[in-house]
């Protein structure tokens, strides 16, 4: 009668259920841990390349403009003022480059606008020598850097510019720095 008791068994045994149970939730708890981590390490990912892309069109667009411009005609810093005549490297809101007599455009304007829905700026291009910014040319950025070339000049006296804008997304930062030479400056020998 015994031997037939052990064999009609069909439950798990307190013991049992003790042992395994931390078990299950040790395996539990590594699959989680693994998912959690492999989503951040994507989402992680992800904002890289949102950052790179940005960088990359907005260098690629400001380059086109700034080459062919003869020099900064304005400049306004974080704080809201006009820094055109100083060489001090500079954090800006604003800079405008101008064009020589004969483009058919008088020049190019940069400027951040705030993002009301996020904590970040976007920039802002537009066309002419003075006024605003209309056209959304890129996102996610924190701040831009300029300085003159060669660092001893004034930028609306400088041969080219350094700038380096800082972006920010979901926590990631990255910064990306170029320098432009103004080829149609009447400075450049």
């Amino acid at each position: 009668m015994i031997g037939n008791w052990k064999g009609s068994k069909k439950g798990f045994t307190i013991i049992e259920l003790l042992i395994t149970m931390p078990i299950f939730g040790i395996i539990i708890l590594l699959v989680f841990t693994a998912t959690i981590s492999n989503m951040n390490t994507i989402k992680h990912i992800e904002a890289e390349v949102e950052l790179q892309q940005q960088a990359q069109l907005i260098f690629s667009f400001m380059e086109e403009k700034i080459i062919q411009s003869s020099g900064v005609i304005f400049l306004q810093d974080s704080k809201g003022f006009q820094k055109h005549n100083t060489n001090e490297k500079l954090s800006i809101l604003k800079i405008i480059f101008k064009n020589p007599p004969n483009h058919k455009d008088k020049g190019y304007i940069f400027a951040l606008s705030k993002d009301s829905e996020n904590d970040y700026y976007n920039l802002k291009y537009g066309i002419g020598t003075w006024g605003g910014a209309s056209n959304e040319l890129g996102n996610y950025i924190r701040k831009i850097e300029v300085e003159p070339i060669p660092k001893n000049k004034k930028y609306n006296e400088a041969d080219g510019i350094n700038i380096k804008i800082y972006f920010s997304l979901e926590g990631y930062t990255l910064a990306y720095e170029n320098s432009y030479f103004f080829r149609n400056s009447s400075r450049r020998v």
